[in-house]
Order: C-alpha cells, then sequence, then structure tokens
C-alpha cells in the first residue's frame, strides 16, 4: 500500500495525542483532590509516606478555588508541605516533581532538598504551607490553603 497524504492527515493527530499522553495529558492525574471539611480543616494521612516520598494534592473548595500543594516526608522524617509553586515561576503553572530527595521546579530545573520546604527561602524553592501535624495526620485550614490561591490565578 502506498503512502496517500490522508494517511498524514490521520497519523499526525495520533502521533501528538500519543506524545500529549505520555506527556502527563492535562498534567490533573498527578494530583489527588482533597476538600475542606464542614469547619474548613483538610485531613491528610500520612501514615504510609515513607522517607523521601512526596504527594501531590489539589484542593478545591465550594468557592471553586483551586490550589496545589505538596507533603512530602523528609530523610529523618519530617513532614514537609509547600505548595506547588514557587515564587519566580507560579504564573507559569507547571509547579514541581519529585526526584528522591529533591523537589524540582519544572520550569528552570532548580533541585531543592525536600527539607528545606518547610523554612522556604523564595526564588525557585516551593512556597510553605503552614501545617500541624497530628498523630499520622497532617492537618491544614482552609485560610492558609487560600493563602496561596495567589499563586495558582
Amino acid at each position: 500500500m502506498r503512502f496517500k497524504p490522508i494517511h498524514g492527515v490521520l497519523v499526525v493527530p495520533l502521533f501528538v495525542v500519543g506524545v500529549f499522553l505520555l506527556a502527563g495529558g492535562f498534567g490533573l492525574g498527578k494530583h489527588q483532590r482533597v476538600a475542606p471539611d464542614e469547619n474548613g480543616v483538610v485531613r491528610i494521612d500520612v501514615s504510609g509516606l515513607e522517607p523521601s516520598q512526596v504527594r501531590f494534592y489539589r484542593f478545591l473548595n465550594r468557592g471553586n478555588q483551586e490550589v496545589k500543594f505538596l507533603v512530602g516526608r523528609d530523610r529523618q522524617g519530617v513532614v514537609q508541605v509547600g505548595f506547588d509553586a514557587s515564587e519566580s515561576h507560579a504564573r507559569v503553572g507547571r509547579g514541581f516533581r519529585a526526584e528522591g530527595d529533591w523537589v524540582v521546579d519544572n520550569k528552570c530545573d532548580t533541585a531543592s532538598h525536600l527539607e528545606e520546604v518547610n523554612r522556604g527561602g523564595g526564588g525557585c524553592r516551593p512556597v510553605p504551607l503552614e501545617h500541624r501535624v497530628s498523630g499520622q495526620q497532617v492537618v491544614l485550614q482552609e485560610q492558609d490553603i487560600l493563602r496561596g490561591w495567589r499563586l495558582f490565578n
């Protein structure tokens, strides 16, 4: 069978869709959705969170305000919580990825130690998110999460 122009019209879109899906699609699969309870509290179970592991979350409240954040456990076992955005690249919306003990900015590939997330530091590092740990749960207040909303709109 000979290659005809109609084959190119069919093959190119399929190729583009395949590359898009392999690259993470719309990026929605990486974040687990969480919402506040009736008291404006978000509780996240971290009992299964291993050292050097990071999980990504997507907060969505009744007002349809969306905020992305990450929760990780460093090598010493300390829970680290920060917004999935940096001050430098928040408007770009690329966030971070986890690579072992590092959190890497997806825009500029700047890597920060996971253990530094709670301390912050500006620039290309995750903005810290106020939280407390109660037993095996991270407890977040809706108003603290919404302080980071400016980074996502």
